[in-house]
């Protein structure tokens, strides 16, 4: 006698998996920058970069994105090492420019292999143009230092939150951009070519302003570089006198009653938005549509 809602039951059980399997999942959509350059001259020679600034490419266009992607970099060179395969080293020149009179394109009996080429430009996230990190600050892509010195004292708490590790100025100035309260920053390069574009230390400053006389005399190369913060937050007593100029206060009670007022009406929409999504879950479990139909089905 009950035969046939049994089998119904069981065609149902077969199906429902086909069903899950056949449902789209999400992809990713973001892609990385497409970069073109211009080739500027080939030559044989040109002074070599520090061992900071050479890294192993598979391409010419993995060359280009790099560039892109370390700032400030206003041309940059790929020495060909394989041209069968296209592989070689991409040697960047932070804060640079092209020095033409520093190479030579007269090769003898050899072909040229380094390639010189145009800063890249680029389409689609970190292109040229686009702020590279989320601080949305365009200036840290080119930071340009208001002082080189030596000695110079680290920040009043000695760098108990104040101080991290950097790649280089450019994400140290990100660093202060992005803090609560930075009003100056400096950094100090630990490698071999003591570079501010390669990885160091930040020292990051609350407030005041770069004193000079509390820095030493440099024996040899400067030891720091100190940036001043391009995108300052505004401090929190302006912030406070200009919620008090537009009425926004939250001590006034209408406002109290207006943010009470609001989180019942979230608390609301949460109950219901949870009620709504147990349903489409009931309706959308493949276990639950086999164990409804089964009950109606007896």
């Amino acid at each position: 006698m009950m035969i046939t809602p049994f089998w119904a039951s069981v065609a149902l059980l077969r199906v429902l998996p086909v069903l899950a399997a056949t449902t789209p999942s999400p992809t990713s959509t973001s892609a990385a920058p497409t970069c073109t350059a211009s080739l500027i001259a080939s030559l044989c020679n040109y002074p070599e970069p520090g061992p900071d600034f050479a890294v192993a490419e598979d391409s010419r266009a993995s060359c280009w994105d790099y560039c892109n992607a370390h700032p400030p970099c206003n041309f940059v060179i790929f020495a060909e090492g394989n041209p069968y395969t296209g592989t070689g080293t991409c040697w960047l020149y932070p804060g640079e420019s092209y020095d033409a009179s520093a190479g030579s394109s007269n090769c003898a009996d050899t072909n040229p292999y380094l390639f010189v080429y145009s800063q890249p430009v680029c389409k689609g996230k970190g292109g040229k143009g686009t702020p590279t990190g989320s601080d949305s600050c365009a200036a840290t892509a080119t930071p340009s230092a208001v002082a080189s010195v030596c000695g110079y004292p680290t920040p009043d708490d000695d760098c108990f939150s104040s101080c991290s590790a950097s790649s280089g100025a450019t994400d140290c100035l990100s660093q202060c951009v992005k803090a609560d309260s930075c009003s100056y920053a400096v950094f100090n390069p630990h490698n071999p070519d003591n570079s501010p574009y390669a990885s160091g230390s930040c020292w990051m400053y609350p407030n005041g302003t770069y004193d000079a006389s509390a820095a030493t005399t440099c024996k040899g190369a400067p030891e720091q570089f100190v940036y001043k913060n391009p995108c300052p937050k505004p401090s929190h007593s302006t912030s406070s006198a200009s919620a008090k100029s537009t009425g926004t206060t939250s001590t006034a009670s209408g406002t109290v009653g207006s943010e009470t007022g609001s989180a019942v009406v979230d608390a609301e929409a949460a109950t219901t938005s949870e009620s709504s999504a147990s349903t489409v879950l009931l309706f959308t479990n493949p276990l639950a549509i086999f164990m409804s139909i089964a009950v109606l089905l007896w």
